[in-house]
């Protein structure tokens, strides 16, 4: 019996655990640099889908304009 709370807990705490991580996740990309670029390209790219060699290029581009 013991067994079972014992391992029925610990599912408990991977859960919990996996949702604060999930949460910490999503919203650590959402206030990056890269997330915040993401999510202004979306808006102006409704119908073309970015790739992640294409948000880093733009990215560079940018970077580079800026030590001009």
């Amino acid at each position: 019996m013991e067994g079972y709370l014992s391992i029925g807990f610990m599912i408990i705490g991977f859960l919990i655990l996996y949702y604060v991580i999930q949460a910490a996740v999503t919203k650590g990309i959402n206030n990056s640099a890269i997330g915040k670029l993401l999510e202004k390209e979306q808006g102006e790219r409704i119908k073309e889908r970015l790739t992640v060699e294409d948000v880093l290029e733009s990215y560079k581009r940018r970077n580079d304009n800026d030590k001009s």
